[in-house]
């Protein structure tokens, strides 16, 4: 542990002279009056990145007891005497010698590392100590505080607060901000930034022959109040909440969670101020007598994965979804990466891992399962007013079935009751003989046969003769003993479009009646996943005693529960042979009797005569008295069916009902240990809920919860939340950030690039109590928002990330925007529609799910009529297999927390737009929107598109080429009819009746050049 700051042997001479002269030739060069050396902006990053990994927080991989993350460890003595850092004098400084030393094995940062200071950053360090060596907290765990506005010279570009720090900073640069973008423009990227959607002709129209000197606001006031706000900004949010609507491990189950998004969206659009906002989703259980909606709310924190894979361990995914809830809670709301703390104290932030448990004791305390199946408890059921009214009618009507059932078994009948007795006598004297007997499952098979169509009529060597010694196919086909098959229960076959053969022997000492039930796999009616449509030629045939007693084909993907036959056994042995057609790729069957069959009502009367009949209750004679005229009485029979239906229908619906998973705490939590390694089996010390030392202390309101963590966040002086808030604000107006790194804002992030202009909208946004719309509104009505985007070859040359904001950001859509403004601009959207409602299906290619698939209950069917055209944030978000098009434009899979998108540019994108069902539909449906509106000549037409498509006017050149584009595929069209409909054939909407085919299909290919122009998809 010494090596690296114990005592140092020098050997020769010269190195010691050498470290002298270069020291002292930097103290030469760089006097005591230089500027003043900024710690937190300009050393801790480099201590940070080339230090801290041996000698910062985690006192675990510390090397040399030497600490350079605080000033008094770093100031005091070494165990050799010296010291790293003496304030005021390099030459004496550990520190320097090691950094600048020559020599490989004394030099800072050992060279395995792969790092090594630049000369600058020595000179800088060097300074910095010669200067005093002057410390500061990190900036981002220091209160942030109002500054004053900064001076600038051109006070007629201002705006507003903002733009006073953008100026001063551009004029420190020697730059210029670039004019204010037209009015076009200006509409354009107003609408796709607070509503997602393009702005329609008629709103680009008003706005542009608005001339007064609001019309800029009015505009910024409109957008923010319609109700695609909320949906544009959910859009972002749920990619923090990792919202999804499947569980993502395992068979990735669907999962109801879309109430939670219908909250955020209203929560925007109501403008639920943030300190609510979080209060609500971190702990809206804990709120005094909660409303639905704040318990929705809470569903937050239930959006993570969850597993309902039989073999996993329940206490390890319990471990998995908490420390998914404190990562999670941690980068939303602290912009710091908790997560390295699970299993040790932070490398680079003060995070120690014992405080990340006491964090982690907050979340640990739901009454969750480790292996979670929907309904996922704790969940609330939201049926609509249609489903409430409903199960109120088939409940009142189970009520009046079963009163009539009742009346109907207590009616007076003296022949039944003598008959009754008798039945009584016979049911005893079968229960004191041997039960029957079942042997084992016998199997054999697939036998493949090509022609599917007549493989259920086809004779197979096993209906001949049964021989379970025999095999079949020179030898390749043998029966198999199935011990471990178990009735009532299906069981899966391996093998498509083929013959499998069942065998088993039922013994019984006496001539018997004996129910059997049989089936092919079963799927609920409630099933989320749509079966995939299959023909009929699956099916199924029982020979019994070498009878067939069963011969029906059907699909093996059915509804239907199967069949229900009555056998009469002989003495000895009975066979049973059962012959399966399987036409799909996950093949089953199920077979039961009466003894093992699930049917309550057999199973209490068996019970029942188990005891004397002088020992029944009253309530147990009822039961067999009602069992026995069921048996006899039609009547009753009928009501029975009529009831067991109508609960069946109850069922259904109630299942159909959205059950979303929400937080509640147990009344008695589960104890929280340090986990050693971070290793769930491995537990340590007991801790319990609390926040990092470093942050400001928790107010002491009773024992601390997750209401009082919320509280916590929210407090004024807390310096995280509101800049990592206002960041991400700022990051969805300017495509990046101040504090570039905006999941990041400890040592290891990037400095914000106007720190004072953070801190200040920080405060305000504190100071306006949390108003979401208005610091927008802020942030959009500054003069820095409205610039050009222009770039200069100076402006690209100094500041080519655009850190200085001397102009806009021209930003490419996201994946969910760019297809809704295909759909908007092609007329297929309906922008009327109210926000909310299920999860829908877009177009997407054959086979995504079904490589996922776990049985042949999830194939992918599109929904229909207008909701093939909602907004992409409707979209059913399955994580193992999500869209396909979402995805190649950069879609997360929402496993995790998604703080920012990456922003890719592939070829496969192009291929999207030019030929992906929703992009070629749009681009149809948009030539028939120019066609019909907008005029007779091409020009004109043209001019429409653009308006439509860009808000603005097309050029001379623009216009020539598209319609030379128009010329010559009408001529190909014209020439070639059945290239036109096939193009026009993609889609399901309907195209309109006596349209020029060719004609359309002509503006079909202008309509799909003007949807892929690099200016349509992107926000200029």
């Amino acid at each position: 542990m010494k090596y690296f700051f114990g005592k140092i042997h020098r050997t020769k001479e010269i190195l010691l002279i050498s470290i002298l002269l270069y020291t002292t030739s930097l103290l030469a060069v760089q006097p005591e009056s230089s500027s003043p050396i900024d710690y937190d902006r300009q050393i801790r990053p480099i201590l940070s990145e080339n230090c801290y990994a041996c000698h910062g927080p985690d006192e675990n991989k510390r090397m040399a007891d030497l600490r350079l993350d605080e000033e008094e460890a770093a100031l005091s003595k070494l165990s050799s005497g010296k010291r790293t850092i003496v304030p005021g004098n390099p030459l004496k400084s550990e520190l320097i010698v090691r950094v600048s030393s020559k020599n490989n094995t004394l030099r800072m940062p050992p060279a395995f590392t792969g790092k090594r200071l630049t000369k600058e950053q020595v000179d800088l360090i060097t300074m910095w100590i010669n200067q005093g060596a002057q410390w500061k907290k990190h900036w981002a765990y220091i209160r942030p505080k109002r500054p004053n506005l900064p001076k600038v010279k051109e006070n007629n570009w201002v705006k507003n607060e903002i733009d006073y720090f953008i100026l001063h900073g551009l004029e420190n640069a020697g730059l210029n901000p670039m004019p204010r973008a037209d009015k076009n423009t200006l509409i354009r990227r107003l609408s796709l930034q607070l509503t997602g959607l393009p702005p329609t002709p008629k709103e680009v129209d008003s706005f542009l022959s608005d001339l007064r000197p609001q019309a800029y606001e009015r505009l910024v006031d409109r957008l923010l109040a319609s109700p695609q706000y909320g949906e544009k900004m959910a859009q972002h949010w749920l990619d923090l909440a990792r919202y999804a609507d499947s569980d993502g491990h395992h068979k990735d189950s669907e999962r109801k969670m879309w109430p939670y998004r219908n909250w955020v969206i209203n929560a925007f659009n109501q403008n639920k101020p943030f300190d609510k906002f979080t209060i609500e989703q971190l702990a809206g259980d804990l709120l005094p007598n909660p409303t639905l909606d704040e318990r929705i709310a809470t569903g937050f924190n239930r959006n993570h994965t969850t597993t309902d894979e039989g073999g996993a361990d329940p206490e390890e995914y319990i471990t998995k979804y908490v420390v998914d809830r404190v990562n999670t809670t941690a980068t939303v709301w602290l912009g710091s990466s908790l997560a390295c703390a699970e299993c040790h104290d932070h490398k680079y932030d003060p995070f120690k891992q014992k405080e990340y448990y006491e964090f982690y004791d907050f979340f640990n305390r739901l009454p969750e399962q480790g292996l979670i199946a929907d309904p996922a408890p704790p969940y609330i059921r939201l049926p609509s007013l249609e489903q409430k009214a409903e199960v109120s009618r088939l409940k009142s009507e189970i009520e009046y079935l079963k009163s009539k059932r009742t009346a109907l078994v207590e009616t007076t009948n003296f022949p039944l009751e003598s008959e009754q007795k008798q039945w009584q006598k016979r049911v005893r004297e079968e229960l004191s003989t041997k039960s029957i007997l079942l042997s084992d499952w016998y199997s054999i098979g697939p036998f493949v046969d090509v022609q599917r169509s007549k493989a259920f009529a086809k004779i197979f060597p096993p209906e001949q003769e049964i021989d379970l010694e025999k095999s079949y196919q020179n030898g390749s086909l043998f029966w198999k003993q199935q011990s471990s098959w178990k009735d009532n229960v299906i069981q899966n076959l391996v093998g498509e479009d083929a013959v499998f053969y069942l065998f088993r022997t039922i013994q019984t000492e006496i001539p018997r009646e004996l129910t059997l039930f049989i089936g092919a796999e079963y799927i609920p009616d409630n099933n989320a996943f749509k079966p995939r449509p299959v023909s009929i030629n699956g099916g199924e045939k029982l020979w019994f005693n070498g009878k067939v007693i069963l011969s029906e084909e059907h699909p093996n993907c059915t509804t239907s529960p199967g069949k229900e036959l009555v056998i009469n056994l002989k003495p000895g042995q009975n066979e049973i042979l059962l012959k399966i057609v399987n036409i799909s790729r996950r093949p089953g069957f199920y077979f039961s009797t009466e003894m093992a069959w699930n049917d309550k009502f057999t199973r209490k009367i068996k019970d029942i005569f188990k005891s004397p009949s002088a020992d029944w209750t009253d309530n147990q004679k009822h039961e067999v008295k009602s069992f026995f005229r069921e048996l006899k009485s039609p009547e009753i029979q009928a009501l029975s069916q009529k009831l067991k239906k109508t609960h069946q229908q109850l069922s259904l619906l109630e299942r159909q009902i959205p059950a979303i998973r929400v937080m509640d705490d147990m009344k008695e939590p589960r104890p929280t240990h340090v986990l050693i390694r971070g290793d769930y089996r491995n537990k340590g010390e007991r801790v319990y809920a609390g926040v990092p030392a470093f942050l400001p202390p928790m107010a002491k309101r009773g024992m601390p919860n997750r209401l009082t963590l919320a509280k916590w966040l929210l407090d004024p002086d807390h310096p995280l939340v509101s800049r990592v808030t206002v960041n991400r604000f700022w990051q969805l107006c300017f495509g990046t950030g101040l504090v570039k790194t905006t999941n990041e804002f400890g040592s290891q992030g990037e400095r914000p690039s106007h720190p004072k202009l953070l801190d200040w909208l920080a405060r305000e946004f504190i100071e306006i109590d949390w108003n979401i719309k208005a610091i927008i509104k802020k942030i959009v009505m500054s003069a820095t928002y409205q610039q050009s985007s222009i770039v200069t070859d100076n402006l690209l040359a100094i500041d080519p990330q655009n850190r200085l904001l001397a102009r806009q950001t021209r930003e490419r859509l996201s994946a969910e925007t760019i297809r809704d403004n295909a759909l908007a601009i092609s007329g297929l959207l309906n922008r009327n529609r109210k926000p909310g409602g299920p999860s829908v299906f877009l177009y997407q290619p054959p086979g995504v799910w079904e490589e996922k698939a776990f049985s042949c209950t999830e194939f992918y069917l599109p929904s229909v009529d207008e909701d093939l055209y909602r907004r992409s944030l409707y979209t059913f978000w399955k994580r193992s297999a999500p869209n396909p098009m979402l995805s190649t434009f950069d879609a997360p899979d929402r496993e995790v927390c998604m703080v920012e998108r990456e922003t890719t540019i592939t070829p496969l994108q192009v291929f999207i737009t030019l030929n992906e069902d929703t992009y070629v539909e749009a681009a149809r449906n948009f030539a028939q929107r120019i066609l019909q509106e907008g005029g007779i000549q091409n020009h004109l037409r043209i001019n429409y598109a653009y308006k439509v498509a860009l808000s603005r006017k097309p050029d001379k050149i623009e216009t020539g080429i598209l319609q030379s584009l128009y010329l010559e595929m009408l001529k190909t069209y014209q020439q070639n009819e059945q290239a036109a409909h096939m193009l026009l054939s993609v889609g399901v909407s309907q195209i309109p009746k006596n349209i020029n085919v060719a004609e359309l299909a002509a503006w079909t290919n202008v309509a799909s050049l003007i949807l892929n122009l690099d200016e349509v998809i992107t926000r200029e």
